[in-house]
């Protein structure tokens, strides 16, 4: 164990008791991580990566902060890389509630980057959070690093909520990632104006769940089926006009093909119009990117 700054490197093999657990269960994970804080979060029980854009906007790390925040409340651990830009705002978030954080690095503990990040580094430290890499105390960072660091983020993580991402972004190969994990992946309703707004389009495209607050996204990955029911995001009232046609062949889940294909209108058109009912509450998406509506009076 080798010291830096006053605070310990512990070196963790991967056949060792402190080794995360869910990492183990990835492709290619790493034979040892090198270690700094509190070690014993990478094995809590419920942990999520919040990643997205470096270069953000205000609403995106607005959203960062505040679903890290509600997350960090029901003592759920926030991972991320430590970038500018979303990534900074998770770990704030979290621990502005007191909650605890993990930032994987690029690169060694003695090259911490980005350095406008250094003092974050150090208030995750103080605050009892952990800092993590797979290479070695004085290895530089090289950008080739951050696809591998991603697939670490995602490992350790329950599920990843991606905050705005363009479409050739590191944030798309974590979520790549997790869905290859087989784990849950979440964004955001986005502005389609926004310049990262591409990579979120292709995510939900793929199968990525849209959330509109921590609370879904908690009773969604963590609670039992019989306690989804509490989740009170489904509007009251009829359901509007505009909607109908599309809700009402939604009994059992389909497809946007089959839906685009029944109605006789395009891809785009019908994606569009799912993607507001979902946002909305009146319908919701299911693994494979099929969709069924959310049963209520109409």
């Amino acid at each position: 164990m080798e010291e830096l700054g006053g605070i310990n490197i512990e070196k963790i093999q991967y056949y060792q008791e402190r080794y995360p657990k869910k990492l183990l269960k990835i492709k290619n994970f790493p034979q040892q991580l090198y270690c700094m804080g509190n070690v014993e979060l990478l094995n809590h029980d419920k942990i999520v990566a919040i990643v997205g854009s470096r270069d953000c906007t205000e609403y995106g790390r607005k959203y960062a902060q505040l679903f890290a925040k509600e997350l960090a409340k029901k003592n759920i651990t926030i991972i991320s890389g430590l970038a500018l830009g979303i990534d900074a705002a998770a770990h704030c978030g979290s621990m502005n509630e007191q909650g605890k954080t993990i930032a994987v690095l690029g690169g060694g503990l003695k090259d911490i980057y980005p350095k406008e990040n250094l003092w974050l580094y150090n208030e995750i430290l103080n605050g009892g959070g952990c800092v993590i890499t797979e290479y070695q105390e004085n290895e530089e960072t090289q950008k080739s690093n951050f696809p591998k660091r991603n697939r670490i983020i995602s490992g350790i993580a329950d599920a990843v909520l991606v905050i705005e991402a363009s479409y050739r972004s590191g944030s798309r190969i974590t979520a790549k990632y997790a869905m290859e994990q087989g784990k849950k992946v979440y964004c955001i309703p986005i502005n389609l104006d926004y310049k990262n707004s591409s990579g979120i389009t292709e995510l939900i495209r793929e199968g990525a769940k849209i959330v509109i607050s921590s609370r879904e996204l908690i009773l969604d990955l963590y609670a039992n089926n019989s306690k989804r029911s509490d989740l009170n995001i489904v509007p009251t009232g009829k359901i509007p006009d505009k909607y109908m046609e599309l809700y009402k062949i939604l009994i059992d889940a389909k497809s946007s093909e089959e839906l685009a294909a029944s109605l006789n209108k395009s891809i785009d058109e019908i994606n569009s119009i799912l993607t507001i009912m979902e946002i909305e509450g009146y319908i919701e998406r299911m693994a494979g990117n099929y969709f069924r509506r959310k049963e209520k009076n109409v």
